[in-house]
């Protein structure tokens, strides 16, 4: 069973003398599609904060499962 996978971001924003911690999340229909997504923006956040992180955590909704096929009626 595949589950679908939250892309969690941490980052802090810096506007002049005030500052405050950021989270956005973004869901994905797997692991492997939310690393690549972490892969590709994760470095442009990074570039802006160096107070930021990126997480992949799986959820336990799932996103697919295989599904019984039935049999033909020989009846």
């Amino acid at each position: 069973m595949t589950y679908w996978a939250a892309l969690i971001l941490t980052y802090t924003v810096n506007s002049g003398v005030i500052s405050y911690e950021a989270t956005s999340t973004v869901y994905f229909k797997d692991m492997q599609a939310c690393s690549v997504a972490s892969d590709v923006i994760y470095p442009v956040i990074l570039a802006q904060s160096r107070d930021s992180m990126a997480k992949c955590k799986r959820t336990e909704l799932p996103s697919y499962s295989i599904r019984p096929k039935g049999r033909p009626n020989n009846g």
